[in-house]
């Protein structure tokens, strides 16, 4: 997702918590997948760092109850965000579409521009919770690579008025929850990068612009979300993902990398067969 920018920030260690003992729970805690260094680059396996010396304070201690309260939160801010703008709505609209008050909002966050930030983090939690988790068990360069791309669509998808929100009311943020924003960005973004850079690495896609080809990828995730209310009716997610993957790897294949392609193809291609029913009988 596309975030406005309000200037670039150093990095500092820390990470994004709630309440006063300053505990890190649920929705606040996003990027807890990849591990996060001072470039931005994340190691396999390991935790994000997530967004720097950045506290949304609760009144409540119980870290499991602020968790499932804020959850409830942006749920219900995503709908009006989506509906009336970050602008045109309120505390008491995001707790009437939550079916509570909103004095009991600002038990969990300080202001409006919490929530939305929180509506963020939400965000990039589900993209680095979700495409780690399909990539486990995942060898193959190629293979990876397609199943980063894929799982970061179905993500996508997991969030579509989340998504479409961030796109449209990131500027509403003060600058240093965008340059967090901006930094969960690069980070997740690692998660497309480095399976290009083993590609490229056993000459399996021709030497590119890493970050370049990546936010190409990634826009295509988000392309989903941004006009979903258009291809929602005329096109599944996975024909959406295929038709992409096959413009993007046509130009970026090396003769080695499409020959692994076919073969891989021609393995899921019989793999679908296999587990297709046979007409007649009892399944």
């Amino acid at each position: 997702m596309t975030v406005h920018s309000g200037g670039s920030g150093r990095r500092r260690p820390g990470a994004a918590s709630a309440g006063r003992a300053g505990k890190t729970v649920g929705i606040a805690k996003a990027a807890k997948t990849v591990e996060g260094s001072g470039n931005g680059k994340g190691a396999r396996g390991g935790r994000a760092a997530a967004p720097a010396a950045i506290v949304i304070e609760s009144r409540i201690e119980d870290s499991d109850r602020v968790e499932w309260r804020r959850e409830q939160i942006v749920q219900a801010a995503v709908a009006c965000f989506a509906r009336a703008g970050y602008h045109g709505t309120t505390i008491k609209d995001i707790a009437d579409s939550a079916g509570f008050s909103a004095g009991l909002i600002y038990s969990y966050v300080k202001d409006k521009e919490d929530v939305l930030f929180l509506v963020y983090l939400h965000i990039f939690e589900t993209y680095q919770r979700h495409i780690p988790e399909r990539l486990l068990g995942t060898a193959d360069p190629l293979q990876r690579l397609c199943t980063a791309v894929r799982a970061y669509c179905e993500a996508v998808d997991l969030n579509v008025g989340a998504t479409v929100v961030g796109y449209r009311e990131s500027a509403s943020l003060r600058p240093e929850l965008r340059r967090a924003i901006q930094r969960l960005e690069l980070e997740t973004n690692r998660l497309v990068a480095e399976p290009i850079e083993v590609c490229i690495a056993a000459g399996l896609v021709e030497p590119t612009n890493v970050e370049l080809l990546t936010f190409r990828l990634v826009l295509l995730a988000h392309g989903w979300a941004l006009k979903h209310w258009h291809f929602a009716g005329r096109v599944t997610l996975a024909d959406y993902i295929d038709d992409g993957l096959r413009l993007y790897l046509e130009g970026m294949l090396t003769p080695a990398g499409r020959r692994r392609r076919r073969v891989q193809q021609a393995r899921a291609q019989k793999a679908a067969v296999q587990r297709r029913p046979v007409p007649g009988s009892k399944r």
